[in-house]
């Protein structure tokens, strides 16, 4: 069979690494093996061939935000790193928790250079008003404290809730800081003060105690403390349908590293060695279901002068897996599951996610061994700034493909 692009360098399968071709025809993987037939052909050995990266937690901040992204700006973000699928969430200035919402927010992703889908938001007021948006959403976000465009759901009815996203037969991902206890350390001299990891505990614990009636299943949004990773396990222990996600900042960052650097301000915070410690090796271990950039770009003044929550990371995805494999002993097959099947699976996206015949062609090429500087003046996310700045990486993207077709060639992204 001649096929329209042949791929040659080490596949990362489900069942391990294997040096092998992968044989692209009319947008879907055809073929995985040796000595395939192609009208074009790439050599990319000594690269890894990822499925493509999908990212289940990002802010493309349009509409509203306009000034710090939108839709084309970060996507061409996501082809930098090498992500060919996201999720956006519903925190805009005008929430996606209504049909009018959702659909203006479809109109203007179509300028979107990758496959965006949405996360629906949740009413205070009118919760059960969530099944209007169920076809045109891969899941639901609860927040349960106050942060960058969202209202906390603090004293609403979790369980009811609850029921209302599990009739829809969709996941839900909640923001778990309990603003109970962000109230009661007001005025606390630093960021980190302010929000401290009893908030993101006992969040959790709320939402894994909760046992009334049917339960959707749930993702722990940012987990970022040992304690979290914790009780998830011991939920999933006793038959309950959760998942967890780490982003790549809090498994890069610690708390002394980033002491005083209001650029690196999020919510939840950066946390210390142990806590850093145990999410690395809760993401080796399998306990970490999802890796996520949780991109959240602000303008780079607004972070060093008003302080606000959130960093951008879509530019640096591939940067930080090379990261891990290389620096900290990741199996390239972890990072597939986490950044790759797991997602895609967990939004209900069968046609993607592993590199097997009749799956879509979306594909990430990291070459692991091409060093790169991150530059502000390389980032494509309209942000236009980095929160690894001036940081070396082993690796990056080199090729992207999204159904087939290249976005990104020999680490140039294609017009």
């Amino acid at each position: 069979m001649e096929h329209d692009l042949v791929l040659e360098g080490r596949v990362v399968t489900p069942g391990g690494v294997i040096d092998s071709e992968v044989g692209v025809t009319d947008g879907l993987i055809r073929e995985v093996g040796r000595g395939l037939n192609g009208s074009k052909k790439v050599s990319a050995r000594g690269c890894l061939i990822f499925p493509g990266f999908v990212d289940i937690h990002v802010h493309l901040r349009e509409p509203g935000w306009e000034r710090k992204e939108d839709f084309r700006t970060g996507s061409a973000a996501a082809v930098h790193g090498g992500v060919t699928t996201v999720a956006d969430m519903p925190n805009n200035p005008s929430p996606t928790d209504n049909p009018e919402a959702l659909a203006r927010k479809a109109e203007l992703s179509r300028k979107a250079l990758i496959d965006v889908k949405f996360h629906g938001g949740i009413s205070r007021s009118r919760p059960e008003a969530l099944a209007k948006i169920a076809d045109g959403v891969v899941g639901y976000k609860l927040y349960m404290s106050e942060t960058t465009g969202a209202a906390a759901f603090a004293g609403g009815d979790m369980e009811r809730v609850l029921k209302l996203v599990a009739s829809t037969g969709k996941p839900l991902s909640v923001h778990c800081e309990d603003q109970a206890v962000l109230d009661r350390v007001k005025g606390a001299e630093t960021h980190s003060e302010a929000r401290p990891p009893e908030a993101e505990v006992a969040a959790v614990r709320k939402v894994l105690g909760s046992r009334g009636g049917e339960i959707p299943v749930i993702n722990i949004c940012h987990a970022s403390t040992s304690e979290t990773l914790r009780l998830v396990s011991e939920a999933r222990g006793n038959g309950m349908k959760v998942r967890c996600e780490a982003t790549l900042h809090h498994l890069f960052f610690s708390g002394r590293s980033v002491s005083g650097n209001r650029l690196l301000t999020t919510n939840p915070p950066i946390r210390g060695d142990s806590d850093r410690e145990a999410m690395l090796s809760g993401l080796k271990e399998g306990k970490v279901d999802f890796l996520v950039t949780d991109h959240a770009p602000h303008l780079e003044e607004e972070k060093s002068e008003l302080g606000v929550a959130g960093v951008p990371g879509l530019d640096d995805f591939s940067h930080v897996v090379s990261w891990l494999v290389r620096g900290q002993g990741v199996d390239p097959v972890r990072i597939a599951s986490a950044a790759s099947s797991s997602p895609a699976a967990h939004l209900g996206l069968v046609d993607r996610g592993v590199i097997r015949p009749g799956m879509r062609a979306d594909i990430t090429v990291v070459d692991m061994h091409s060093p790169q500087v991150v530059k502000n003046e390389d980032v494509k996310s309209r942000c236009g700034w980095s929160p690894y700045e001036g940081r070396e990486f082993p690796g990056r993207a080199r090729w992207v493909m999204s159904r087939g077709e290249l976005l990104m060639e020999d680490f140039e992204q294609v017009a």
